[in-house]
Order: structure tokens, then C-alpha cells, then sequence
């Protein structure tokens, strides 16, 4: 073969190779180890198309930093030669307005200092499995001849109806034992049994079913980890007639079952819910708190003067205090409110059931633990403050993308005005007058 028509050969594959990256219905970018891009496709720029301000992408793992800051030191902590460095990594996007988009993400490093990055637009697989996953709670309740179930109902009032074997398989307890009693009968004596069973039983009446985890005993008293799903059933009317309960020894897979779920929705640095696992449970509260007319507030937080806490302490040291305004802030909030890291040095509070001024005070207080609690690390006192920036659920801020940025204005007036402050926009939208104490949610 010549050498003329070696070059075309060549030169056909690579127009070939060139077709398929710009044709290829997946995103790809062309990077060097440091994530400074010299080739992308198409649909690699319209999937990160939300994330880019400016309307350019240099550099894929700064672009890929508000949503996934630990992906830059996946690359930078991997030592071989060649091979994934992540394989299908979730990423939550939400463009503004829209529905969220979730993508899945691989990172190749193909050469000595060349990184491939593959995005899969897996939006409406997350919300199959989703399906899925309400599916199988409620298939569980068929399954009552296995030994690690119990299934039986409750009457309106919230007391066991009719006892079956299940009940006795499970946890020992004869029909003289149950019928009559409440279903926190079956609750860990260290599981404030009221409060958890009128609580399941409203979240029950409100969404049609609810499913939670906690402690459980038999009569004998060997504890288990039980996971208790209460479905509402009702007359033809709608009225409520009472509950079915299905109750599940998962006790073999709860350590599995914990550490895949930290792994999967937190932050492995500060505790803190990560990204998406937090946008989809602040999904979730504002449907809830819409549905029901209830007050939800956010709450916006970033540390102040974070880069000269690095420049002058270290990486470490900056590491340590966001780790400590993570343990402030869990010691302020109470067990239904989650706290999130969005990115870098910023982080969110969600507070459902909480009106605009309560989540101001909550917001304070926090404020004031963290100036007033210096963070020990190698024999230095680092001194840090926050500041804070809070929005609630209104008629203008419907939905998590607009309280977002209302929570994000009021942090930028808290920065811009000083730092180390609370700032609150908008909070006429929601109360035009004081609430009286006693009609408030009681934070």
C-alpha cells in the first residue's frame, strides 16, 4: 500500500471517529487530568448546557463542581495508568423551571494525562426505579407467610383489629396480646412510642401509606430492626375505616443496608446529606407541605472567608470546619429538618412545617454557636462565622428552583452587607402579620 493511500485510509477513520463522537446520542468530553477541555460533542454541550454561566465550558471538573465536588479528587487520587475512575456516577441537575435532569457520569482516563468523560441522561430510569420502589413496599404486604413478616390492621382509632400467625411468627405475641392494643406495642422501648405511632398514623392519613425504620421487640423482648409500612384503607365514601400494617424483620440487612445508604446520600466529608439525595427530599417535603397548606422554610448558609481559612491553615484545617458547621448545625435542627451540602463551602436547611420568622431565629442561633465555638485542629483555634440567607414557601417561591434562588439572594445580601449576619427576602410574601405563638408550627 502506498503511503498516499495509507494517509486516506487514515484519514477516513478518523472523519469516521469524528461522526460518531458529534453523532454519538451520549456526551462526550475530551479533557486533560486537570479537566481542561480540548474536544466535546454536541450532546455533551447541550447536557451541561444548566451548569455553564457565560455560555462556555473550559474546564469539565470546575463545571462539574457545584453539583459534584468530589469528583475532581477522584481524578486526582487515582493512580493507575489507564481505567474508570467512576463508573455511572448520578448527577442531579435542575435547570430552572424545568423538570430535573439526572445524569449518570463515567470518568476514563485513557493516557498519561488524558480524561474521557461519558454523561448519560438517565432522567426517566431514576423515576422507573422510583415506581419500583413504592411498588415493592407495597408487595411486601402479600407476602405473610415468610417468618420475617407480620401483617395485620388497625382499626380508626388506631388499635390491632385481628391478630393472625404472622403477629406470633414475628414476634410472639398470642391475639390476647395485641387485639385492642396500639400498634406502638411492637415499638423499642427507646422509641417514644407515642409520639413515633400518632405521628405514622398522620403521615398515613395525609399520603395513603408511609413507611419508616426503627427498633422494634417481641414479647420476649429481643429487639429487632423493623421496618413498619401503615397504608390507610378507606369506605367507598373515602372515609377512613382503618390501617393495614406490615411489619419486616430486616435486622440481617440493616449494616448492608446503612452503609450502602451513606454512601448513596451522604456527604462522605461532613456528615451532610449530599446534593442530590437532598434535592430529592426537598422535592418531596414542598409537595407535601403544597398539598397540605403547611409553612416550609430554606435556609442557605456559606462559610465566610473560607479561602483564606485554607490559604493560611490548609486544606485540612478548612476540612475540619466544615465538618464542624455540619455538627452545629444538626445540634439546632430538629429531626425532621435536613441539613445538605450543595458544593464546595455551601450548604442548605430544609425546615418543614417552619414559618418565615422561625426559620430566621433557627437560622441565628446557628449563626451564633458557630462565631461563639472556635474549631480545634493541630493545635490551633480557627475561628469561623457563617452567613446565612433565608426564603420560604409563597406564592412567588412555589417550587425548590425559586426557593433556591431566593435563599441564594438573601445569603448574597448576607455577604454583601458584611458577612457573619441573617438575611431574609421576601418574608412579607409569606405572613403579613405576626402569628400568634400558639397558632404557630412550635419549633
Amino acid at each position: 500500500m502506498t503511503s498516499t493511500a495509507a494517509d486516506n485510509d487514515l484519514g477516513s477513520e478518523y472523519e469516521a471517529l469524528l461522526s460518531f463522537m458529534y453523532l454519538s446520542p451520549v456526551g462526550l468530553v475530551r479533557s486533560d487530568m486537570d479537566g481542561v477541555v480540548d474536544m466535546m460533542n454536541p450532546m455533551a454541550a447541550q447536557l451541561l448546557m444548566p451548569l455553564v454561566k457565560g455560555g462556555g465550558l473550559s474546564n469539565i471538573l470546575d463545571a462539574l463542581t457545584a453539583i459534584a465536588p468530589e469528583l475532581r479528587n477522584m481524578v486526582s487520587g487515582f493512580t493507575g495508568e489507564r481505567g474508570a475512575v467512576c463508573e455511572n456516577y448520578r448527577l442531579f441537575i435542575r435547570p430552572a423551571k424545568t423538570q430535573p435532569v439526572v445524569l449518570s457520569c463515567s470518568l476514563i482516563k485513557v493516557g498519561e494525562n488524558l480524561l474521557m468523560t461519558v454523561l448519560t441522561d438517565i432522567s426517566r430510569q431514576v423515576v422507573a426505579e422510583r415506581r419500583v420502589q413504592q411498588t415493592e413496599s407495597w408487595l411486601a404486604g402479600i407476602c405473610t407467610n415468610i417468618n420475617d413478616f407480620a401483617f395485620f390492621t388497625l382499626d380508626e382509632h388506631g388499635q390491632v383489629e385481628a391478630w393472625n400467625s404472622s403477629i406470633e411468627r414475628l414476634a410472639g405475641f398470642s391475639p390476647d396480646d395485641v387485639v385492642g392494643k396500639r400498634l406502638d406495642l411492637f415499638y423499642g422501648l427507646d422509641q417514644e412510642r407515642g409520639g413515633r405511632l400518632l405521628q405514622q398514623v398522620a403521615l398515613a392519613r395525609d399520603d395513603g401509606w408511609h413507611m419508616e425504620e426503627c427498633w422494634c421487640e417481641t414479647k420476649s423482648g429481643r429487639r429487632f430492626w423493623g421496618q413498619v409500612l401503615v397504608c390507610v384503607l378507606r369506605e367507598d365514601a373515602g372515609e377512613v375505616s382503618g390501617y393495614s400494617v406490615v411489619i419486616r424483620d430486616t435486622s440481617e440487612r440493616k449494616v448492608t443496608t446503612d452503609n450502602l445508604e451513606r454512601l448513596l446520600t451522604t456527604d462522605h466529608l461532613t456528615g451532610a446529606r449530599n446534593r442530590a439525595h437532598f434535592i430529592q427530599v426537598a422535592e418531596a417535603e414542598i409537595a407535601r407541605a403544597k398539598r397540605h397548606a403547611r409553612p416550609l422554610s430554606l435556609v442557605m448558609l456559606d462559610a465566610d472567608h473560607f479561602k483564606a481559612i485554607n490559604d493560611t491553615a490548609g486544606h485540612k484545617a478548612g476540612d475540619e470546619v466544615l465538618k464542624h458547621l455540619v455538627t452545629e448545625a444538626k445540634g439546632v435542627l430538629r429531626p425532621s429538618d435536613v441539613v445538605g451540602r450543595l458544593g464546595g463551602e455551601e450548604f442548605a436547611l430544609l425546615l418543614p412545617q417552619t414559618l418565615p420568622q422561625e426559620a430566621v431565629a433557627v437560622a441565628e442561633r446557628l449563626r451564633a454557636l458557630v462565631e461563639h465555638a472556635p474549631v480545634e485542629f493541630d493545635g490551633q483555634s480557627l475561628r469561623a462565622t457563617i452567613s446565612l440567607g433565608v426564603a420560604s414557601l409563597s406564592e412567588r417561591n412555589d417550587n425548590l428552583d425559586d426557593l433556591l434562588e431566593a435563599a441564594d439572594r438573601a445569603l448574597y445580601e448576607a455577604k454583601r452587607s458584611g458577612r457573619n449576619r441573617v438575611c431574609v427576602v421576601g418574608i412579607e410574601e409569606v405572613v403579613n402579620e405576626t402569628i400568634p405563638q400558639d397558632e404557630t408550627s412550635k419549633r
